[in-house]
């Protein structure tokens, strides 16, 4: 069970970034070029970014909302300062760190698209084969943090901060709950 919350934790980080950089799937196509007046709209690559390979439905749902909600809350010229979008106006295929600007607006639009919880659980899920006991896992992260201290370690996650607080006090919960 270590071993699995381990490799859960690297995935849960991974979340944080949307689930795939660096994934060698195929890279989704261009987004249209835009007029200079119109905004540009990165919908669908953000989308499939933050899916990654092999989506399911729900992953390919909470791809468009989160595409939009970060299109929100950056506008183009931060998405390429950055680094989320290149110089050309294409999504790139492998995140970098993130500022915690960046990181924070990142953050926002997944939590709001996204159940923290419900993810962690769904990929731990996963990652046991199904020797776990979900709702017991859920309850006990639930109770175990605060939606300001997942907000924060996943920001800590996004700017290279792996060796926070923030980030020990989230997977020692996440280690503690899936034991």
């Amino acid at each position: 069970m270590l071993r699995a919350l381990t490799s859960s934790i690297a995935v849960l980080a991974t979340l944080a970034l949307g689930a795939c950089s660096g994934d060698d799937g195929p890279a989704p196509a261009p987004a249209p070029a835009a007029s200079p007046s119109a905004p540009v709209d990165h919908t669908t690559q953000l989308a499939a970014l933050f899916a990654g390979n092999d989506p399911e439905p729900l992953d390919l749902e909470q791809g468009r909302c989160f595409a939009r909600a970060l299109q929100e809350g950056l506008d183009e010229q931060a998405l390429v300062d950055g680094g989320i979008v290149d110089e050309n106006g294409d999504v790139v295929d492998t995140l970098p760190a993130f500022d915690e600007t960046t990181a924070t607006a990142w953050v926002d639009a997944q939590l709001g698209c996204v159940d923290y919880v419900e993810a962690s659980t769904r990929a731990l899920l996963t990652q046991t084969r199904g020797d776990l006991d979900a709702e017991a896992y859920a309850a006990c992260l639930r109770a175990a943090l605060t939606d300001d201290a997942v907000r924060a370690a996943l920001v800590q996650t996004l700017t290279g901060g792996f060796d926070s607080p923030e980030v020990a006090a989230l997977a020692d919960a996440q280690a503690t709950c899936a034991g």
